[in-house]
């Protein structure tokens, strides 16, 4: 991957990392849904600022029709779902549960991207990462990191994280527009999906007093965790694809667990920092930054005896 684009893969993993303490603050004031619709607003407003002052077109109108469902998958539902999740669970364990998208990433690229075919590190690594993901959530648990509902809610939302992922990179990537282009399209058309289905279901009172804390953090979320950071990620998927991109995620958990815990001073018991290490190697494992023992080349038959020299008649009757 090129220089340029690792600075990207790490103040990519910096900003998600850092929203999963924004949302948790934000759901003081606001529900899942309000929370949801007012990042995507902001987001949007930040990507369409962008977007005047470098005079960027906006994309071809016979792409808008992926553009909207990749907005439903890599918005909509896990914005929503991630602060349903933080309702009932802690930042740390949200953003460790994010750190598992590229396990999915990697079985859904296998069977829609012809190029992305499974090999036995990866499937290893699925496996791999699939237990630590278990370690991670702790289902023996049965207090200190809510409920096995929340938890879900969250690995919910890394699927659908997963899926626009793919989805982005097979049917959008093609047309060739730019990443700013592609994620104000995206925003714009999250922000219309999620304000309807929030006028027409829970409406608009504010379940918590609007104070500075939430005000800020869902600012700070919508304008950097949002904006910013979806122009970065679908400019890596455009460079690099699905699978290597959604491995900033790798990253996410280093940052979510150090944050909660310093800002939001949540517990941390052994299986969060277990179950994260185990799913960073399984996935470093599956991308090939782990040793995986070589397959071994058959051995070539081995030759067929050959016949002795026939004794020549003279010498051997010399011998006799």
């Amino acid at each position: 991957m090129h220089p340029v684009n690792w600075a990207r893969f790490g103040l990519l993993a910096a900003l998600w990392g850092c929203s999963f303490a924004f949302i948790k603050v934000s759901l003081d004031a606001f529900a899942p849904l309000q929370l949801a619709f007012g990042r995507l607003l902001v987001g949007a407003l930040v990507v369409a600022l962008i977007l005047a002052v470098t005079k960027a077109a906006l994309p071809d109108r016979k792409a808008w029709g992926h553009i909207v469902v990749a907005s439903v998958f890599g918005n909509v539902v896990p914005f929503t779902l991630f602060a349903v999740g933080e309702q009932h669970t802690t930042a740390t364990v949200a953003g460790v549960i994010q750190g598992a998208t590229p396990l999915v990433t990697m079985g859904i690229a296998a069977l829609a991207i012809s190029t992305e075919k499974p090999t036995g590190r990866k499937v290893m690594g699925l496996l791999i990462g699939f237990v630590g993901l278990v370690v991670v959530v702790g289902p023996w648990r049965t207090e200190g990191f809510g409920s096995v509902g929340g938890q879900l809610a969250c690995v919910g939302a890394a699927v659908s994280y997963a899926i626009s992922f793919v989805y982005v990179r097979r049917f959008i990537a093609p047309y060739k527009i730019p990443a700013l282009a592609v994620t104000a399209g995206q925003l714009t058309s999250a922000t219309v999906i999620t304000g309807l289905i929030t006028t027409f279901s829970i409406g608009w009172e504010l379940p918590g007093e609007l104070t500075a804390g939430p005000l800020l953090s869902l600012l700070v979320l919508g304008g950097a965790s949002t904006g910013v950071a979806f122009v970065l990620m679908n400019r890596l998927i455009a460079d690099a694809g699905p699978t290597t991109a959604s491995g900033v995620n790798y990253l996410v958990p280093v940052f979510s667990v150090i944050v909660g815990a310093v800002a939001l001073r949540e517990a941390i018991t052994w299986n969060v920092p277990v179950g994260g290490v185990i799913v960073i190697a399984a996935l470093a494992l599956a991308e090939g930054r782990l040793p995986w023992p070589a397959r071994r080349a058959a051995a070539p038959p081995a030759p067929a005896p050959s016949a002795p020299d026939p004794v020549p008649t003279a010498v051997a009757r010399e011998a006799c």
